[in-house]
């Protein structure tokens, strides 16, 4: 496969693209990064199962502002607590925070300030990816969260990032989260869009001692879209971050969450992936214990049908004197065709002797004895397989814990698993 380097034609349109004022120090110092960087390759061992070609092969121009119905995507528990992205820029008339509690900082980035101190600092230091540093570049505006010590916020707050796209177009959806000590927070971010289309989200995330975070990631993308997200994410002593990702649209979507934890620090990083036709899914994961006492939990399942492909690799890394970690990830995945695919990769790095660790990976098919108990009760073939599909996803959208937006996903899910002649099962 031919690599693309700075200077051709895709990240060279991306980059020619006129550069925000904004954070101007944080764009030059991606700049320099992304000089004389390539496309990933299949022969790169993290993007081995991941062609880009599709994308090499695409030219996508800036995106202009528009307007979009987003009816069909309001949660009635988060009415007040809306803010809506359109094709990179804030929609401040679909957007709604008269219920943001008094304290809680929640508007555009390109009004923040205040963000310039915290924006690019999560991992600093860290190797960057290329379409984080793309994103960097170039990313117009995003949202900024701020949730002062020891405020606890009751209303989930609901972020929208909609591209809509006559013609291939490129976005950088931005997300900065910042709670301080003892500052509790729900979240709900989603991603949907119509036509072609390259988003490249990148979400920063610091949850300080004793602060937690549940955080629900949905991408419905356009079946034309390429959706490549990084996020990052710091958890300070005691403090616990829980993210659960749900990835059902684009023909290529990749997910790269990295996490690191404090000492006394949980994190939760479960997945579902639902795919089918030629749809490609990764993820590449990264769960930090850097200090002693940390907990993590990782649960991710794939649901792969025609000539589909889910690729999964984890990795947990114990740093020396990261004493009594405790870290368990499980990839769980399902094959309902010859032609679907799953390579997966749990990987466990561990340089302390007082650890609790466990890794286990399982690929499959219906069970074949399942199937015949279903049967053997009545039910026919087809709504016997439907209904363990459902079935093996129905788990990871239990915990969902905004009721409508668990109601959507299990439709969603049904309607994906041909569930939904079975009646109401959620």
């Amino acid at each position: 496969m031919t690599t693309m380097v700075v200077g051709s034609s895709l990240l060279t349109d991306l980059l020619s693209a006129p550069r925000p004022a904004e954070w101007t120090s944080l764009r030059e110092a991606a700049e320099l990064r992304l000089a004389g960087r390539q496309l990933p390759a299949t022969r790169d061992e993290d993007w081995k199962y991941t062609d880009l070609k599709a994308l090499a092969a695409g030219a996508f121009g800036a995106a202009p502002k528009a307007a979009v119905d987003i009816s069909g995507h309001l949660l009635p528990e988060m009415v007040g607590t809306r803010q809506v992205f359109v094709n990179g820029h804030h929609a401040p008339h679909a957007s709604c925070a008269s219920a943001v509690p008094a304290g809680v900082r929640y508007f555009p980035m390109s009004h923040a300030s205040e963000a310039c101190h915290a924006l690019g600092s999560v991992g600093n230091g860290a190797a960057k990816g290329l379409f984080e540093d793309l994103n960097t570049a170039r990313f117009e505006d995003g949202a900024v969260i701020l949730v002062p010590k020891n405020l606890k916020v009751a209303l989930p707050l609901h972020l929208l990032f909609v591209t809509k796209a006559e013609s291939p177009v490129a976005v950088f959806p931005r997300l900065l989260v910042v709670l301080e000590r003892g500052a509790e927070l729900e979240l709900v971010e989603e991603h949907f869009g119509d036509g072609p289309y390259l988003s490249c989200p990148v979400v920063e995330v610091h949850v300080a001692e004793g602060a937690v975070l549940r955080h629900e990631r949905v991408q419905r993308e356009s079946p034309e879209a390429f959706h490549l997200a990084t996020l990052r994410a710091e958890v300070g002593k005691g403090g616990q971050y829980h993210s659960r990702t749900l990835s059902f649209g684009a023909r290529l979507s990749r997910q790269e969450p990295r996490v690191r934890l404090a000492e006394g620090a949980e994190a939760t990083l479960d997945g579902l992936a639902l795919l089918d036709g030629t749809q490609v899914a990764d993820t590449h994961s990264f769960l930090h214990h850097a200090e002693p006492g940390a907990t993590s939990r990782q649960l991710h399942k794939c649901i792969v049908d025609g000539r589909a492909r889910a690729i999964f690799n984890g990795q947990v890394l114990v740093a020396k004197g990261a004493q009594g970690t405790d870290a368990q990830q499980q990839s769980r995945n399902l094959l309902l065709s010859e032609a679907a695919r799953v390579d997966t990769k749990p990987q466990l790095e561990i340089y302390a002797d007082d650890v609790k660790c466990s890794h286990g990976a399982a690929v499959g098919q219906l069970d074949p004895e399942e199937l015949f108990y279903l049967q053997s009760r009545g039910m026919n073939a087809d709504d016997a397989r439907n209904l363990l599909t459902y079935g093996f996803a129905a788990d990871v959208l239990t915990h969902v814990p905004v009721a409508s937006l668990r109601r959507s996903l299990r439709q969603l899910v049904m309607a994906r698993t041909q569930a939904g002649s079975l009646g109401d099962l959620a």
